[in-house]
């Protein structure tokens, strides 16, 4: 039998243990023990750091609040239990129809995939939403909470966001919507102002180790901290970098920086065919974070003269090193060309492995004063 849980590992809505965030699992615990639920939410914070994670488990919980979750009240009547957690059983045969997408209480909008182009759409567009205004236009299927999530919100098209601000305006009864937004600034003030915000930040180290240790027990302490520094608080992308390598691709590429100003075109070649084919878009994609984070790194170094914890041995010097060969504005212009020149990339479907040697002559040309 096919294991979906396993097929799915990354997909928020079946992981059942969201680390780093007891703070927002409280408020909004503390919201619905004293039945002050606000309609909408609207989670923000860096991406990967689990957003769409934590609005799972709030759906999870609203949606297994049976009827019976009641008490005695101080005059005879009934009143409804006190919820101590919003921990569910992942046993739960609510929460197991909510794993295989057969809740009539939830709905989720997000992109689509584009039959016309045959690729994803880069925005969640009105259909999404018109889906999301049905549902909630019409009589609650299991009889309690009407749960929906956007995620992400900041993905959505003027049209459908528009349309998204009719609901918020006149919400159903018993109804929530968890709009997920890695930029919630992009989002319509409107919108904005109808949601409560619950603002999320990145992980310290060892939360992010946590959940790493938990994905993949066999990883080494060394790989465990080098990964967790790698995702820059960010569970999602942790276990994304574990995944793909991502430690030994970031050794790689320091690798063939060492010798800066000078570079091994041959190496730097042999490296950009190997990760820039066409079946390594994962790596690809993780390299090219990879890269822009290091530099980040060089301009900290060279702008505070405190650099970040070494993710290899030696690094902070060979980062010193290197970051003398310019100034810290021309690093940061850099870093601007370079993103500039990976988005022309995409949009053009330019030849990616010449992009990767672009992206390491580039380095060199700056620490030869060119």
């Amino acid at each position: 039998m096919v294991d979906l849980q396993e097929i799915n590992a990354h997909d928020p809505r079946y992981t059942d243990k969201v680390f780093g965030h007891e703070g927002a699992e409280r408020l909004f615990l503390e919201a619905f023990n004293s039945d002050r639920l606000h309609h909408a939410w609207l989670i923000s914070g860096p991406k990967g750091i689990g957003k769409a994670t934590l609005a799972w488990k709030f759906a999870k919980f609203l949606l297994s609040q049976q009827p019976e979750n009641v008490g005695p009240g101080l005059f005879g009547d009934e009143v409804p239990s006190e919820a101590i957690s919003l921990d569910t059983g992942p046993e739960d045969p609510t929460i197991q129809r909510i794993k295989s997408g057969g809740h009539g209480g939830l709905i989720v909008a997000e992109r689509t995939f584009n039959e016309k182009t045959g690729k994803m759409r880069n925005d969640i567009v009105i259909d999404d939403v018109r889906k999301l205004i049905n549902f909630f236009s019409q009589t609650s299927a299991e009889g309690g909470w009407r749960v929906a999530i956007v995620d992400a919100a900041d993905e959505m098209n003027s049209n459908a966001a528009n349309a998204l601000l009719k609901v918020l305006e006149e919400p159903p009864e018993k109804s929530i919507i968890f709009l997920v937004a890695h930029s919630p600034g992009k989002l319509l003030p409107t919108i904005r102002s109808r949601c409560r915000a619950m603002n999320l930040n990145a992980l310290p180290e060892e939360s992010v180790k946590a959940v790493l240790a938990a994905r993949f027990p066999e990883m080494s302490i060394d790989d465990l901290s080098s990964t967790a520094l790698l995702s820059r608080g960010a569970p999602g992308r942790a276990i994304e970098i574990a995944s793909l390598e991502g430690v030994t691709l970031y050794k790689e590429m320091v690798a063939l920086l060492a010798d800066l100003p000078r570079l091994n075109i041959p190496n730097v070649h042999q490296f950009s065919v190997k990760i820039g084919a066409a079946k390594a878009d994962a790596k690809y994609r993780l390299f090219i974070q990879i890269y822009l984070d290091w530099i980040q790194r060089l301009v900290k170094q060279l702008a505070t003269g405190m650099g970040s914890q070494e993710l290899i041995s030696g690094e902070t010097a060979q980062i010193t090193r290197i970051s003398a060969f310019a100034g810290v504005d021309q690093w940061l212009d850099l870093w601007e060309k370079m993103g500039e020149l990976i988005n022309r990339a995409d949009a053009v479907n330019l030849d990616r492995k010449q992009i990767i040697v672009t992206m390491f002559t580039a380095l060199g040309a700056l620490s030869r004063g060119k």
